[in-house]
């Protein structure tokens, strides 16, 4: 079936102004394999190239602060996008719920001799 690509695309671009921008996303789209040695090897000036995988895959992607990563990639997903998350694996018979929140050791703690 071949490939599919993921990209965000930057909306206060003028595309209508840039003849060439078909070529600049296929160069993105090609430079896929680049992205570790050439970090801007997927960056096509109104946009990026954040996934790729093939067509019989589901990509699961995260997108914010005109970025975005596979979602293997992520690890500082902000308490929405977590939530989000959460409820699509409730929906699909998952269970999920946040971790405990630490508590901290008192000073009367620290006082017996407890390493903090």
């Amino acid at each position: 079936m071949g490939f599919n690509t993921v990209a965000v695309l930057y909306n206060d671009f003028n595309f209508a102004k840039q003849p060439d921008i078909g070529q600049r996303i296929h160069d993105a789209m090609r430079g896929w394999s680049w992205r570790d040695r050439d970090r801007l090897a997927t960056h096509f000036g109104a946009g990026m190239v954040i996934s790729q995988e093939h067509a019989d895959h589901t990509q699961i992607v995260a997108v914010g602060r005109n970025t975005g990563q596979p979602i293997e990639d992520c690890n500082d997903l902000d308490y929405l996008a977590l939530q989000r998350m959460a409820e699509c694996l409730i929906r699909h018979g998952w269970t999920a719920k946040p971790p405990a929140r630490k508590r901290k050791k008192t000073t009367s703690a620290l006082r017996q001799g407890d390493r903090p």
